[in-house]
């Protein structure tokens, strides 16, 4: 029997009916057996009397879409039903009525399927990206819970709206509303994965560059026939859109739309750069999303295309001019020519769908630390459009290594200037993408900076000097972190004392070419925290390198640090008294910089671990030599965290503590009884110092 279509619940809601017919449609995925169910009167005549009366209330001119009644399908989807396969040809779109669904991306062949979105919305959209080009499922959907739906042919569709436009751009809208809340629902998800603050990312946007914007903007007309959202108007449609630009001039720092605001138009870049920055909730902090500096591409818009209001606030990073489109106003441009409203209801999908991909990858390379694959997915959605000849297919292979990352940069800044309107979107795109990889890469490059100016410093220059230039070259590194200081107060006044900190281990992502690994906490107390406060950075009580590893030696004995042995050193044949006498020679070094004015920075767990397990079990190094030294040093705690982690996501925190000298917390350190219990009880203290300064960062999020 054949399926009964559904143009008379569209049009007006049919009678219920005592009868119903019910066959299977034949469609398994995963061993579960989808039933369509055709009848009048049954459960599922309810889904298209809520569609009825969904357009005919909540979608404006939602009674041109009555003739459509006759593609739709009623089905019934049980949950883990697959309703579309990334990358399959798109042959269907569906209308969730009621039920869950979940987005997932695949990044790579065998790889598992990443969660990128939820939607139970009534009336969700799925398989819309059959819409347009290439005609291929965006995401793979699959049905959470059961699912009731209509589904249509998107042939049918595309040969249905070629004989009624107008009903095209109604159907679009309903879509695009849809799209707009994936994409808000996608920005709240990133916020939460990397919160970077609209503050930091302009503070770092600024930094370090020159005004070069500030220049004529091109003419309007010929800004809009280069754009990539443009591409597919007439030349007398953009000429009519020409009639309602205004042009407006913004200097840095500048706000250019507020998130909420109900400004209608469309805001295309005409000249400058600048921050999309969201806020998830009314009461939260703004955070930042992306920049633009791609001369014609649309950075805001407002009253069309379902978006009622902005939905992310616009900020100048650099002077810009920005022309404000009003397609609204634009009227008819002539009998015969395909409608204004069309075009750009079609356009506006294209622009939601390239914000959606790069939203869904930024979330993945933030979330799951996979940028490689992520641009990789992104060129894939595209390799189909893009030149096989394009340096864009580099892009997964440079970032394989921090050597060639700043290759991967310079082909997405020449791919910026393409001719070619997709080169330059998706080299905009991924650029989008690895701000955050580029703002590591950049301190990855500082370290190497800073590591060869050490290595080869003049044999004149006195390790204090070698050592004010290397915590001025970890200054201008730590530029490009995240980090939180706080109780600075507890510095003593003067220097001379004992530093102390849990150490934490170096992620791998910081390995230098030469397999060294700069201890990035330790660095950070000294030049961050003592060099602006005492104009020393202090000395270090490093462990001895192994015989393998005389390259760092070298480093640290250019700075004139003091090595010690321990257990991750090459192991020493030695008897008794010479142990003795390296320990005393390490008390007599370690009291005479004390003596003399300068600190000493050293960890009394004397390896290093990770934050969650910091700090180790703590040894009598570091009391007992301040034990040995008139007049008795004080001994400052300092409690870090997160310096083990990838920078480009974290932030880094550091906990002054006040400081004590050994005297008032021990009665005699030489009692080997007395100075266990001490240890053993303030590594429980320091444990949950280590937690606040854990908090500390959570809190600066």
């Amino acid at each position: 029997m054949p399926r009964r279509g559904c143009a008379a619940v569209f049009a007006s809601v049919a009678s219920v009916s005592d009868q119903k017919q019910e066959k299977s449609d034949g469609l398994v995925s995963g061993g579960v057996m989808v039933r369509t169910v055709v009848e009048s009167g049954s459960a599922m005549g309810v889904t298209t009397e809520q569609f009825s009366a969904h357009v005919a209330h909540a979608v404006p001119g939602g009674s041109a879409l009555g003739p459509l009644g006759r593609l739709a399908e009623e089905h019934e989807f049980e949950p883990d039903r697959v309703l579309t396969r990334q990358f399959a040809p798109a042959a269907h779109l569906f209308l969730i009525a009621q039920g869950t669904v979940r987005f997932q991306i695949r990044l790579d062949e065998g790889t598992e399927e990443l969660d990128v979105g939820h939607r139970d919305a009534a009336w969700t959209s799925v398989g819309w990206s059959g819409l347009r080009p290439p005609w291929r499922y965006a995401t793979t959907v699959v049905c959470v819970t059961p699912c009731r739906a209509l589904r249509f042919e998107h042939a049918a569709l595309r040969a249905f709206f070629r004989d009624d436009p107008s009903a095209e751009v109604v159907f679009l809208e309903m879509i695009l509303r849809h799209a707009w809340s994936l994409l808000t629902e996608i920005r709240s998800r990133i916020v939460v994965c990397s919160q970077t603050p609209a503050n930091f990312a302009r503070s770092l946007d600024s930094e370090g560059e020159e005004e070069t914007y500030n220049r004529a903007p091109p003419p309007v007309l010929d800004l809009l026939r280069r754009s990539a959202f443009f591409e597919l108007f007439s030349e007398a449609h953009l000429r009519a859109l020409v009639r309602t630009v205004e042009s407006r001039y913004y200097c840095r720092g500048q706000p250019i739309v507020e998130q909420g605001s109900r400004v209608p138009g469309l805001w295309v870049l005409a000249t400058g750069r600048v921050a999309l920055n969201y806020r998830p909730r009314l009461d939260a902090d703004e955070y930042a999303l992306r920049t633009i500096s791609n001369p014609g591409a649309i950075v805001a818009l407002a009253g069309l295309g379902g978006v009622e209001a902005h939905t992310v606030s616009v900020v100048a990073t650099r002077d810009c001019t920005v022309y404000r489109v009003v397609p609204g106003v634009a009227g008819s441009v002539g009998p015969g020519d395909e409608g204004l409203a069309n075009i750009l209801a079609r356009r506006l999908l294209w622009l939601v769908s390239n914000h959606l991909r790069a939203g869904r990858a930024v979330f993945i390379s933030r979330r799951f630390d996979q940028e490689k694959l992520a641009i990789s997915n992104v060129l894939e959605q595209s390799c189909t459009q893009l030149s096989v000849h394009s340096p864009l297919h580099r892009l997964p292979h440079l970032l394989d290594s921090q050597l060639t990352l700043g290759d991967a940069f310079a082909v997405i800044e020449a791919m910026a200037e393409s001719a070619v309107p997709l080169e330059r979107d998706l080299a905009q795109l991924c650029g989008d993408m690895l701000g955050e990889v580029r703002r590591e890469h950049q301190f990855f490059e500082a370290l190497r900076r800073v590591y060869h100016a050490v290595r080869s410093a003049p044999a004149a220059m006195a390790p204090a000097e070698v050592r004010t230039l290397c915590a001025r070259g970890f200054q201008r590194a730590f530029q490009h972190i995240r980090y939180v200081i706080e109780g600075a107060e507890h510095l003593p006044a003067t220097p001379g004392h004992i530093f102390i900190l849990n150490h934490l281990k170096n992620h791998e992502y910081n390995t230098l070419p030469n397999n060294f690994q700069l201890t990035l906490d330790s660095h950070f107390v000294s030049s961050m925290v003592l060099e602006p406060r005492y104009g020393d950075g202090g000395v270090r009580v490093v462990r001895h390198s192994r015989g393998t590893e005389y390259g760092h030696q070298d480093y640290y004995d250019r700075l004139g640090h003091m090595s010690v042995y321990t257990k991750e050193s090459d192991r020493l044949d030695e008897t008794k008294a010479e142990r003795r006498a390296r320990l005393n020679a390490f008390f007599e070094t370690g009291g005479q910089y004390l003596r003399a004015g300068t600190n000493l920075i050293l960890s009394p767990e004397g390896t290093s671990y990770w934050t969650e397990e910091s700090p180790g079990p703590f040894k009598a190094g570091a009391f007992r030599l301040a034990a040995t030294v008139v007049p008795e040093p004080w001994i400052v705690p300092i409690a870090v965290a997160n310096f083990d982690r990838r920078v480009h996501s974290t932030i880094c925190s550091v906990l002054i503590k006040p400081p004590f000298k050994i005297s008032q917390a021990i009665d005699d350190p030489s009692n080997p009884a007395q100075m266990q219990k001490f240890l053993t009880e303030f590594r429980a203290t320091y444990a949950a110092w280590v937690k606040e300064a854990r908090q500390l960062a959570l809190d600066a999020r």
